[in-house]
């Protein structure tokens, strides 16, 4: 069995793993949120589809893969789904720390973790060390591509098609099916106990 897996299991007993997904208006430093999935370890699981993105970002792109499969009548403002978001995870944690698994790196942890700016309306920045709740101030955060890359697997390999014989249903760019291919994928690799990559550190 791997070290890296060994760390896994380790972390499993003191972390509740959440598995998350985030679409966006772009691939830059000024992205606005767009939707945002999440689901638990058990059948826990929220969707939320945001009405205050910036417009102007809109790409034919986001348009026609995103944004037309939205049904806007159930969208809520950053501030409105901060809220809703933020009662989901207190309950979820129940104290302990939550490890947030993401396909994104770090564009999808810093939209959620941005959201929290709402609780500190007197700041001029976000500032996560300070502003972040005690179950997500840690660094034990993950992305699929590394696991992918440490599992001796391709990080750029089509995720759908590694889960295929769950036959999810959904649409990709839908942020609440994507999350659901994260958590499948982790899974599958977790339940492998398959890390070649890390013996040759």
């Amino acid at each position: 069995m791997g070290q890296f897996t060994l760390f896994l299991i380790g972390l499993s007993k003191m972390l509740k793993f959440a598995f998350l997904d985030c679409e966006f208006t772009g691939e830059h430093a000024f992205t606005t949120l767009v939707s945002l999935g999440i689901v638990g370890s058990g059948e826990e699981e929220l969707y939320l589809t945001f009405d205050d993105y910036e417009k102007d970002q809109v790409t034919p792109w986001l348009e026609k893969n995103v944004l037309t499969y939205i049904d806007s009548s159930t969208c809520v403002s950053k501030r409105e789904g901060f809220q809703i978001l933020k009662k989901w995870l207190e309950e979820y944690s129940q104290g302990n720390p939550v490890s947030l698994i993401t396909v994104g790196k770090t564009s999808d942890l810093t939209l959620l973790f941005e959201l929290w700016h709402y609780e500190f309306p007197m700041r001029k920045y976000f500032h996560a060390l300070h502003c972040l709740p005690k179950y997500l101030n840690h660094s034990s955060h993950f992305d699929l591509p590394t696991m992918f890359y440490l599992a001796g697997l391709d990080p750029e390999m089509n995720r759908e098609n590694f889960v295929k014989e769950l036959q999810l249903s959904g649409k990709r760019h839908d942020a609440l099916y994507d999350a659901k291919v994260v958590k499948a994928c982790f899974n599958k690799i977790y339940n492998a106990n398959n890390f070649p990559r890390i013996q040759q550190c």
